[in-house]
């Protein structure tokens, strides 16, 4: 392969690392073991999987070389054949981009793992990517990280440059009053928790300004229409009827789906409605409750349904004033990150099959949680915690698995 033809993908390559800064961090890119020499990050589109790729290639240096496969490039030239051209020029550690556009990814990059022992691969790619689905074994090869959108934790960093710890539930449970002093005047944390409930979960908000929530709706539909179409192998038909029930859903969450409901008002079959709302949330951008006894298959109904996130709640311009399902929300989204979430005999949520959780208002009290042990009530509309018992935004603060 001559230089000439390698050209456009070292400029883009060389612009995209170099303007890349490094002076924000995200607490996964800690957690990850960037001595492995593959590495798959997996997100929703726009949590920020490709920046934190490019930070990773700006450390390694000139050996670094950054490649989108969804780039027409690669509908000419295959990726081993520019592996091996920058390969022979010295590059070793290679950021692969949207791999999930790349028709046959999984056996290409199986072959450079194995034939070239000393290159690094990150890889990322859409939530719902499934490596064992692809047709090369990667399983034992590749390291998987999920990336989410930010914490309250990282959002006071990025937007605010103020560093707040994070702490396990029983760390809560201890120490909300210390807790209380040392942050929640002193940060402003009432305002500022009620700005990352609006537009603090996708990094994008910044640069977005006033059309947030339009950039926000444009995301998930092009996860839809191109991501969801590239994995899930789902046709133009499929994928607007998965907008419609999106659509739906984005009306009445939180809810205990009734599918056969479901079925008739969107003409689908009940497979069919399931299988959607798999794909939903496979790809982060619903939420599919379940007790610890049902399967995980994706034919199996949830008990409960809830957008990923709350940015998503404004961002589809429903239940805006309805605080129980922004608190609901959110609750489930910061739980989420910290552990295993399944659906309790009482309350709202299980944690990591010891603590019951039940989300209220100011005047909630422990009646539904009665008999319940490890039974916590997480109440909108207070500042301070007691016993048992945690403001919201003392949650934001849960430290994520």
């Amino acid at each position: 392969m001559s230089d000439e033809v390698l050209i456009p993908l070292m400029e883009i390559s060389k612009r995209r690392i170099s303007n890349t800064e490094v002076d924000f961090l995200r607490e996964l890119y800690a957690n990850i073991e960037w001595k492995s020499r593959l590495i798959l990050l997996k997100g929703c589109r726009g949590v920020g999987k490709t920046y934190m790729m490019l930070q990773r290639l700006k450390y390694l240096g000139n050996t670094s070389v950054y490649l989108s496969l969804d780039s027409i490039y690669f509908l000419s030239h295959t990726l081993s054949d520019v592996v091996d051209a920058l390969y022979k020029k010295g590059y070793r550690n290679f950021g692969l981009d949207e791999v999930h556009k790349y028709p046959n990814w999984s056996i290409e990059i199986k072959n450079i793992y194995d034939n070239y022992t000393d290159v690094y691969m990150i890889v990322t790619s859409s939530s719902a990517l499934n490596i064992i689905a692809g047709q090369g074994d990667l399983s034992r090869r590749m390291d998987q990280y999920r990336m989410r959108g930010m914490s309250f934790s990282e959002f006071m960093t990025f937007e605010y440059k103020e560093n707040i710890p994070t702490y396990s539930v029983s760390e809560l449970l201890e120490s909300y009053d210390k807790i209380y002093d040392t942050y929640y005047e002193q940060m402003d944390i009432e305002k500022r928790f009620n700005t990352y409930l609006k537009k603090g979960y996708y990094p994008f908000y910044k640069e977005s300004g006033g059309k947030y929530y339009d950039r926000l709706q444009s995301v998930i539909l092009q996860v839809i229409d191109s991501d969801m179409a590239a994995i899930f192998r789902i046709d133009y038909e499929s994928s607007r009827q998965i907008k419609k029930l999106l659509a739906l859903i984005s009306k009445i969450v939180p809810f205990s789906p009734n599918v056969s409901k479901l079925s008739r008002d969107l003409v689908l079959s009940r497979n069919s409605v399931l299988s959607y709302l798999d794909y939903l949330s496979e790809a982060d951008i619903i939420y599919g409750l379940k007790s610890k006894n049902k399967s995980d298959s994706s034919l199996t109904k949830p008990d409960k349904i809830y957008l990923e996130n709350t940015n998503l709640l404004y961002a589809f311009g429903t239940n805006i004033v309805n605080s129980g399902t922004i608190r609901e929300t959110f609750a489930m989204n910061t739980l989420s990150r910290a552990g295993d979430v399944a659906t309790p005999i009482k309350g709202d949520f299980m944690i990591d099959e010891k603590y019951v959780i039940e989300v209220g208002g100011a005047n909630k009290s422990f009646h539904q949680l009665s008999g319940m042990p490890n039974a916590i009530l997480v109440k909108d509309g207070i500042n301070k915690g007691s016993n048992g018992i945690l403001p919201m935004w003392m949650l934001a603060l849960l430290k994520s698995k």
